[in-house]
């Protein structure tokens, strides 16, 4: 096997970022152990976010959400060029027609949560609410190993080992929504909370992804409010995590670097296939959870939620000790080594 990982991922206005930064991680392991690592990326995508961790990136020319039997084939001419390897493709745009002609020319892994069976060598689902008895069953017989749950949640060496302490008041609060805010959440948020008395002693930190549309809407909501501040696309997100007493996060790898560190945390579904995961973190005691954001009655349910972790030390220490003994920031060696069976 050539030394080499390629990665199919993308990042935009409407999926955000998180697939480029899980995916990341996971290189991040291989690069560490001697593998050359390269992106496929479809356009548009922010060039400098490959250029901050310094990866090679190729452009394709394909729409990101229609995963076609020519594309598939013009990856493989793309890895053949460079000595084939390891192909990991995070995508949930990814059909087994796109997949099985990259496994006929590469070892393939796939990341995705999806119940469907998928024809790739290596599965991995880092969802903790994944049904893994019904996945065995799925792909009894299939050659393809499974790697199920958060202990393949691949987490950022910089969220790990980190002596957070549950501080007794709350005066600082990181309200973010991954890369992108498709629903335009934490503007919604700030005009919500603008008016409320009590909240006024709080200092509120909106994190903004690289893909926020809104992102002029939210900074101008923000200069009218003098308890917010708006921090764009931060280089030094678990710094930030460590000053805040309570974070507001949608699901994906946010909620997950939150546990590591143990912030405790409210979080709130910005899409469909988070509601599972942060309802078992929820109904576990991980996190606070309330709901999705086009819910009937959420901001009901948010705004009792946030009031009820101001309120209560207690719980809020309870939520950090659970959400940290649940993830151990490991996933990414773990992947490596199940994959390449090298330590």
């Amino acid at each position: 096997m050539n030394r080499r990982l390629f990665v199919r991922a993308d990042g935009n206005e409407e999926i955000g970022i998180g697939h480029i930064m899980r995916s990341m991680t996971i290189a991040n392991v291989f690069r560490r152990a001697g593998y050359a690592c390269t992106y496929i990326s479809s356009n548009p995508i922010k060039r400098d976010v490959f250029d901050r961790y310094d990866y090679d990136v190729i452009d394709i020319d394909y729409p990101f959400d229609i995963k076609s039997a020519e594309e598939a084939y013009d990856v493989l001419r793309i890895i053949n060029k460079y000595g084939n390897g390891y192909l990991l493709v995070d995508s949930y745009y990814a059909g087994n027609d796109y997949l099985s002609i990259l496994r006929q020319g590469t070892t393939l892994i796939c990341i995705n949560s999806t119940t469907k069976r998928l024809n790739t060598d290596y599965l991995i689902n880092e969802n903790i609410a994944c049904n893994r008895e019904y996945i065995e069953e799925l792909y009894s017989g299939t050659g393809t190993m499974l790697l199920l749950g958060s202990d393949y949640s691949p987490i950022r060496d910089e969220f790990v080992r980190r002596n957070y302490q549950t501080r007794k008041k709350v005066t600082r609060i990181m309200v973010t929504t991954g890369g992108g805010d498709q629903h335009n959440f934490m503007t919604k948020f700030v005009r919500r909370i603008r008016n409320i008395r009590r909240y006024d002693p709080i200092h509120f930190t909106m994190v903004s992804g690289g893909y926020n549309i809104y992102y002029d809407e939210l900074s101008n909501e923000a200069n009218k409010t003098e308890n917010v501040v708006v921090i764009s696309n931060p280089k030094n997100m678990a710094d930030l995590m460590m000053e805040s007493d309570l974070a507001i996060s949608a699901g994906g790898t946010t909620i997950l670097e939150l546990s590591v560190i143990g912030v405790p945390a409210i979080g709130i579904s910005v899409a469909d296939d988070q509601r599972a995961g942060l309802s078992f973190m929820g109904k576990t005691g991980m996190i606070q959870y309330a709901g999705h954001t086009t819910d009937v009655g959420f901001w009901d349910v948010l705004i009792e939620c946030l009031d009820d972790a101001i309120d209560n030390y207690s719980n809020r220490k309870t939520l950090s000790t659970k959400s940290r003994s649940c993830f151990d920031g490991k996933g990414a060696e773990r992947i490596f080594l199940q994959i390449t069976g090298e330590k």
